[in-house]
């Protein structure tokens, strides 16, 4: 009669063992799962509370300001919309940027690519040199690039024209493209090339049906990159297209001058935020294993 209440004491003290042996991993575990909570509250309360002051602010009705100690607008209208697209250029500037941005990202593609290639795929002298060397028109300030090229472009007669301003957007852009293109060059696996050229693959048919289903990714993100920084381009702009054209970004600096008018700033911040946001979004969901999957599936 004394065995099962010693093993059932017994059976007692392993639970217990147990329980005080998991008990401090679970504190382990709850640490990290804190920190984590509050990075994730940071970066909304960095990247949320901006957008949502510049909701609040484009809703501003004119007839009621918003102002302290007022924590919210008193009312809500679309007044401040309705001004500035009536009263300003943004019309014309948002169908301006919208051509711009997916030329300069077509033709710095074009560019890019066989500069990418050998970048990525050939081994020369200075190869490392010339990838940082690409990296220079983003590091320098931008005002200071605009400020020389623009000297260039007036000399063959560029400035103050659509042509002009789609060329200058490709040589501030291109450092994205080539840098993108080049590393997913270099991430193609050698052997399945070998292999391919051991099947009867000849150039056109390797690039195809391999270089190209693997280049996808950096493509589809270089041209998100290239296509973002044409479109939120202020320096150059400025410098070589205005007053002739004006891009949503020149719009925005206008009310963000000299004669500062919050209401209408955040209206054009949202209307530059906009695309941006939403390409990210794309790019986030589709930027996935399943090109890298589809890619190998069709070898």
């Amino acid at each position: 009669a004394l065995c099962p209440h010693g093993a059932a004491a017994a059976g007692g003290a392993v639970m217990t063992a147990v329980a005080l042996a998991a008990a401090p991993q679970r504190r382990r575990l709850s640490l990290p799962l804190f920190l984590s909570a509050i990075i994730v509250a940071l970066l909304l309360l960095w990247t949320g509370v901006p957008l949502v002051m510049a909701v609040l602010w484009s809703l501003v009705d004119p007839d009621n300001p918003w102002s302290y100690p007022d924590f919210l607008p008193p009312t809500l209208s679309l007044a401040q919309w309705e001004h500035v697209f009536t009263y300003s250029s943004i019309g014309r500037a948002v169908a301006t940027s919208f051509t711009i941005a997916p030329l300069a990202t077509i033709l710095s593609f074009i560019l890019s690519a066989p500069t990418a290639y050998a970048l990525g795929r050939m081994k020369f002298r200075g190869r490392e040199a010339l990838k940082v060397l690409i990296l220079l028109p983003i590091v320098l300030p931008g005002m200071v690039v605009a400020l020389f090229l623009s000297r260039v472009f007036e000399l063959f007669g560029l400035t103050q024209s659509l042509f002009g301003l789609v060329v200058g957007h490709t040589l501030l852009s291109m450092p994205f493209m080539l840098r993108i293109l080049a590393t997913s060059f270099e991430a193609i696996p050698q052997d399945m090339i070998d292999a391919a050229r051991n099947l009867g693959a000849g150039r056109l048919a390797l690039l195809r049906h391999v270089l190209a289903p693997m280049v996808l990714p950096g493509l589809f993100a270089g041209s998100i990159f290239t296509f973002i920084t044409s479109l939120e381009e202020f320096n150059l702009t400025f410098v070589i297209g205005t007053p002739s054209y004006e891009t949503i970004p020149t719009v925005l600096f206008g009310y963000l001058g000299y004669h500062f008018i919050r209401t209408n700033a955040a209206v054009v911040s949202i209307i530059l935020m906009v695309p941006s946001v939403a390409l990210l979004f794309l790019a986030e969901r589709y930027l996935k294993t399943d090109y890298l999957s589809s890619a190998f599936g069709k070898m």
